[in-house]
């Protein structure tokens, strides 16, 4: 990594309020930080320099909410809804995933998400049967790069227990993984020497001030999925523990969720709520008011039938603080451009439905492309809570940073260079990615031999699952 980086003449949008756009803009990167953003900027003799004239320099984007460890397994229910997806993956595939494979498709879903150009992401690891796989899908995003947040799942260890508690090993990797995160809400990062290890995987390619990048929060069952004497205590166990919870909540099929948080005394501005498609009004509110956040997964919303219309324009008008998720790439994509595309598409629908239901012309629509790239940038970044790191391209942030290249005839427009990314862009645009000033992507290319090796890992685990499911 050079110690200074110069991107230089870019379309540069900051989502910083103080900065704006700037056509033909510069980012000065100096120790993984950015230092300076402006038109004409000077680097020293050794610094490198990206020419990103005919490119769009965005802040990295974010993935609230992804089942990282299905990074082997993308496509396995291309044609199944929420009521399937229990016994096919959950309870079927996934318990079928030794920690090797847990730690092959973590790394390979992880280069997935980098590779279209997310810098950061929220981890609902759930397929957690053992300390040995918590490890090995750590040492997974460990080893990728990536920034985000590890939120532990399950099932943890076999049980016959309907209702089976939170696994208790959350509390050791909370203790040997992330000790800054103790007594914090999770609100701060994993610390300078709190160095991930692991049973799990293999040997690595962590590099020094990868392990800075992580840190930790719950992936609990929530009262949708748990008794609810067993979610007051999952919710403690949390809480307890320090660490942000995210559940999810408001899809086809289940009710009451937040209702029933109200009642429990366990609302509060520590909890994630995914999804929220068939939340009432009423729990709409409540989740404004506790101050907690939403994750909008639009693919999996609609394609999985978990509700009529994605929350996306529910939560904005409320003023919820939300971004958006990939979720489950066994049924959906593995990049947030088609996310934007479909959240805007699916939210004009439904604010218009009245009116298209009377076949009334529809004079104006709200929401833009625009405001959906603040809800991959700078909203992820404030669900996760790391919007002090990164989410905006503002001096002193975290240098996580996605340069998409516009020279392609479907992104060389003539209008708004953001509403074109919006319209077009896919991951094969994305030219440069950078997280804490180390490039992870470069010349449309991922970086490292170990993304070579991803690849050989993925295939052994897919041929082995293969073998023992046909």
């Amino acid at each position: 990594m050079s110690d200074e980086i110069l991107i230089t003449g870019g379309h540069v949008v900051t989502f910083d309020d103080a900065l704006g756009d700037l056509p033909g803009g510069d980012v000065r990167v100096l120790d993984g930080v950015i230092a300076q953003i402006g038109t004409g900027l000077r680097s020293g003799p050794d610094a490198e320099v990206v020419d990103a004239k005919g490119r769009l320099v965005i802040p990295g984007l974010i993935d609230t909410h992804r089942h990282v460890w299905q990074g082997a397994i993308a496509g396995f229910t291309p044609q199944m809804t929420g009521y399937g997806y229990g016994p096919a993956v959950l309870t079927g595939i996934a318990l079928k995933h030794t920690p090797a494979d847990i730690y092959a498709g973590t790394l390979w879903g992880a280069l997935q998400a980098l590779d279209a150009g997310i810098t950061t992401i929220g981890d609902w690891a759930h397929a957690l049967q053992s300390a040995d796989h918590a490890d090995a899908n750590l040492r997974g995003l460990l080893e990728s790069g990536i920034r985000g947040v590890f939120f532990y799942g399950g099932p943890g260890p076999a049980s016959t227990d309907p209702n089976p508690p939170h696994p208790l090993d959350a509390r050791r990797m909370r203790d040997e993984q992330f000790p800054a995160d103790r007594d914090t809400g999770g609100r701060e990062g994993l610390g300078e020497h709190g160095e991930p290890g692991g049973r799990g995987g293999r040997e690595g390619h962590g590099q020094p001030g990868k392990r800075g990048r992580l840190r930790m929060g719950m992936a609990l069952r929530g009262p949708c999925f748990t008794s609810p004497e067993r979610n007051r205590e999952d919710f403690a166990f949390a809480r307890e523990l320090g660490l942000p919870i995210s559940i999810h909540v408001g899809m086809a099929g289940t009710a009451d969720a937040v209702t029933q948080l109200r009642r429990d005394g366990l609302l509060g501005p520590d909890v994630n709520y995914i999804h929220a498609n068939q939340l009432t009004d009423e729990e709409m509110d409540l989740i404004a008011a506790s101050g907690g956040t939403v994750t909008i997964t639009p693919s999996t919303d609609l394609l999985m039938q978990f509700g009529t219309y994605p929350a996306t324009g529910r939560a904005l008008e409320r003023g919820i603080v939300s971004g958006l998720g990939v979720d489950t790439i066994c049924s959906a994509g593995t990049d947030l451009f088609s996310e934007m595309r479909l959240a805007l598409a699916a939210e004009r629908s439904r604010a218009n439905a009245d009116s298209l239901a009377r076949n009334e012309m529809v004079h104006e629509v709200a929401l833009h492309q625009r405001d959906m790239l603040r809800l991959a940038t700078l909203g992820g970044a404030e669900v996760l809570g790391l919007a002090d790191q990164t989410g905006s391209l503002t001096p002193g942030k975290q240098a996580d940073i996605t340069v998409v290249d516009l020279r392609s005839p479907h992104l060389d427009g003539f209008g708004d260079p953001v509403a074109m990314l919006g319209l077009g862009a896919g991951p094969a645009d994305v030219e440069t990615v950078l997280v804490g000033g180390a490039f992870v992507k470069r010349h449309g290319i991922l970086v490292g031999a170990h993304a070579i090796e991803a690849r050989a890992l993925m295939h052994e685990t897919q041929d082995r699952l293969r073998a023992t499911i046909g």
